[in-house]
């Protein structure tokens, strides 16, 4: 009987080990990746003398040189008329390019004139608006405006991007029930193809205004843009668990005049699968921010933790479950009390890869808000069961868009931003494509659209049922720049497709 309670008690305590293993693993997984994480700052992506490629590091091409833009207005106006010249006597197209973090081939092309604006990046106000050269940085701008009790209105949710970037792909943000960035945006200067530039507003040059802004650097180079800044107030957080069907209401219920900015997460957990969703929202408390350093020691500390639990869960499901806990439980990174600057002043190597065999991939997908649970629904389907590289889904709202020619958000909208991570390979690339078409469809049927800077991998038809408008902006493109000097893969892809559809 002795030996019997001996062999009971051995058995307990090795379930006793084991489920206390099981319970731990995904803490020991944090605590390994804080421990040998190797990311040590942005990874920039491919530039040599030879080849240029993006973020993502799939798809590098060869170039025809690059050209570097200072911050002199006048010399790099007339470099780029000299880089225009040797194009058209050379027969060769030229690319603007910044951080190079949009994923279609936006700033690329096989054989093309590469244009680095990222050391034109002078800031100035002029009156109450800020101008911009296209190459700063936002991180640049966040900190210039903060010193002057002053923030951004509209942008996306990293710091990374360049100014003409975003301008470029009409970048919408977690400002609720808010336009994308062009609505922010008063004039602009852009060059075109021969050399010449035009000042473009909404009541001058009109119809440059409305394609070179979400243009993808079509119609011309933006050289600077007058953009509309609001004051750095103090925002607090709150946050809450939400069933999916409660989520319309609770967000329709934000106060407009009050609540700054707001997201939302969809659960990646298995146990809550698309069932659950966590609402983030920041409410002014009156108060304006003194200056401020971004980033301090504090905000550090926590980023790292917090990039540590996002990573982790990678290709695990108790890895999602534990960070689905730890959000629910405490909010998120940028939990309390912080300035909007602060906020916005989020770099990528906060939640970016640093594999250097795997690569992130996002893909954005937009639909008429009242059709919020129905797509939720529809997008379940697709992925339950098929979704170990998708690490996070983001919602956002988008209000309509009036000022651009190429609109994603034709009504008010939810966006939906699915980061996806795959292996650093051709088979990774496309391993998401037929995904992709699922879910480009699944928002088609519901009225909506998809985002164009991640990833080509709609059929053409599938294109034009999303932007209707697209033969009518590549028209517009072929009367301002007739000798086709400004390309990239984006359009060599899509203008060639839709043509053969038509």
């Amino acid at each position: 009987m002795k030996f019997r309670m001996r062999g009971w008690r051995r058995w307990a305590l090795f379930l006793v080990a084991g489920l206390l293993c099981w319970f731990l693993y995904p803490v020991m997984r944090v605590g390994a990746f804080l421990l040998f994480d190797p990311s040590s700052g942005e990874r920039a992506g491919l530039l040599t003398k030879d080849s240029i490629g993006d973020a993502s590091g799939l798809h590098p091409v060869g170039h025809a040189g690059i050209v570097k833009l200072g911050a002199d207005l006048n010399a790099t106006e007339k470099l780029l008329r000299e880089t225009l010249g040797r194009a058209r006597v050379e027969n060769l197209a030229v690319v603007p390019f910044g951080a190079r973090h949009s994923m279609g081939k936006q700033a690329l092309r096989e054989g093309a004139i590469h244009v680095d604006t990222s050391g034109f990046d002078h800031l100035q106000m002029d009156g109450d608006l800020l101008r911009a050269q296209s190459g700063a940085r936002w991180s640049q701008v966040i900190d210039f405006l903060a010193e002057r009790g002053l923030s951004i209105e509209v942008m996306q949710s990293n710091n990374d991007f360049s100014v003409g970037g975003t301008l470029s792909v009409n970048a919408h943000g977690w400002q609720p029930n808010r336009p994308p960035v062009a609505s922010t945006v008063e004039k602009f200067r852009l060059m075109l193809a021969d050399g010449a530039i035009r000042e473009c507003s909404r009541s001058n040059n009109e119809s440059l205004f409305r394609h070179a802004l979400g243009g993808y650097g079509l119609f011309g180079i933006i050289l600077d843009a007058w953009i509309r800044p609001v004051p750095n107030k103090i925002l607090r957080s709150t946050h809450r668990v939400l069933a999916i069907d409660e989520f319309l209401e609770a967000w329709s219920a934000l106060g407009p005049e009050d609540v700054e900015l707001a997201y939302a997460r969809l659960s990646v957990a298995p146990s809550s699968f698309f069932r659950e969703i966590l609402l983030t929202t920041y409410a002014s408390t009156g108060e304006t921010a003194p200056p401020e350093a971004s980033w301090d020691d504090g905000g550090e500390r926590s980023a790292k933790l917090a990039r540590a639990i996002f990573r982790a869960s990678l290709n695990s499901g108790r890895g999602k479950e534990f960070r689905w806990l730890m959000e629910k439980q405490f909010g998120g990174e940028a939990s309390g009390s912080f300035a909007r600057s602060r906020l916005l002043d989020e770099p990528i190597r906060v939640f970016g890869n640093a594999d250097p065999e795997r690569t992130d991939m996002l893909m954005e997908y937009f639909v008429p808000c009242e059709k919020f649970s129905p797509f939720v629904v529809s997008i379940r389907q697709i992925l339950a069961g098929n979704a170990e590289e998708l690490l996070n889904v983001t919602i956002r709202s988008v209000s309509k868009d009036n000022d651009t020619a190429l609109p994603y958000a034709k009504t008010d909208s939810f966006g939906f931003v699915m980061l996806f991570n795959v292996e650093r390979t051709a088979e990774g690339a496309t391993s998401l494509e037929g995904r992709a078409r699922r879910l480009i469809e699944a928002a088609l049927k519901m009225g909506g659209s998809f985002y164009l800077p991640y990833w080509s991998y709609a059929t053409p038809q599938q294109l034009l049922r999303a932007y209707p408008e697209f033969p009518r902006v590549v028209r517009e493109k072929n009367q301002v720049d007739p000798g086709k000097r400004f390309l990239n893969g984006f359009f060599d892809h899509y203008a060639k497709s839709t043509a053969e559809t038509e």
